[in-house]
């Protein structure tokens, strides 16, 4: 079998693509966004706010509007795993992924919906986090035996870039980029109410379970079966719980309470 390859090149953000943000440029996004008058404050960031729009489809668009001023895409996830939580800078997380036993799965980097709120504080330990992959180059093949005679590995995998240049100390700008081979569970069309423009939202079973974005355009429009197996390139995004009433309790500590 030749596996089928759908790249997303026909805008300048192939990630806003993957959740229907069909925008050539993140200003239009914004403006859009601004203009449906429900935006809501997430947090107080050093004298400013972070700020969200969160479309029904779960495409969100997060809004850092102090230094060093942000823009970056989010989306409220079905799945969720448990992770140790460290702050790379104000957007970019780094996330050590963990089983109910407190071993080590991956180590992921992963831009943060509520990152701005944690970017002073230590590591947020055993936080229940949600990620999602931005389909961004991705291949399909039809189950996980013929994954496996083309690549020859079972299709079990994650590897963040950004982790590993993280881990090594080096002196590169780690991004939200991975690459990932994992399983369908399920899929499913949804509609950017922002954009009109439909989507696929996929619930992966992989290294650890993740949502998958994917636009509409992929697979020539048919949403992946049960059991396919999708793999390659994405940039990632996540979602942490935070305590109930967000940041500040225990003298402006998030995470207090622990698990």
């Amino acid at each position: 079998m030749i596996p089928m390859t759908t790249p997303v090149e026909s805008t300048a953000n192939p990630e806003m693509q993957a959740i229907g943000l069909n925008y050539s440029r993140w200003q239009d996004a914004v403006e859009a966004a601004i203009a449906t008058n429900q935006l809501t404050v997430t947090g107080e960031v050093r004298g400013g706010q972070l700020i969200q729009f969160a479309d029904p489809s779960g495409a969100q668009l997060n809004i850092l509007a102090v230094e060093p001023f942000a823009t970056f895409i989010g989306f409220e996830a079905t799945t969720q795993t448990f992770a140790h939580v460290d702050m790379v800078n104000d957007v970019l997380s780094y996330m050590d992924v963990i089983d109910p036993f407190g071993n080590s799965l991956a180590q992921v980097t992963a831009n943060l919906a509520q990152g701005p709120l944690l970017a002073e504080e230590d590591t947020q330990e055993w936080q229940q986090v949600s990620l999602t992959a931005m389909g961004v180059a991705v291949e399909s093949f039809d189950s996980a035996e013929a994954y496996e005679a083309t690549t020859g590995i079972f299709p079990s995998a994650f590897e963040s870039e950004g982790a590993e240049i993280v881990n090594a100390g080096s002196a590169a700008t780690p991004t939200a980029a991975a690459t990932f081979a994992a399983r369908v569970m399920e899929s499913e069309w949804r509609h950017n109410q922002l954009t009109g423009e439909k989507f696929m939202h996929l619930v992966m079973d992989g290294l650890f379970p993740f949502d998958l974005c994917l636009p509409a355009t992929f697979g020539g429009g048919e949403l992946p079966a049960k059991d396919t197996v999708l793999a390659g390139r994405a940039m990632i995004v996540a979602s942490v719980n935070l305590p109930t009433g967000g940041c500040g309790c225990g003298g402006g500590g998030c995470g207090c309470g622990g698990h």
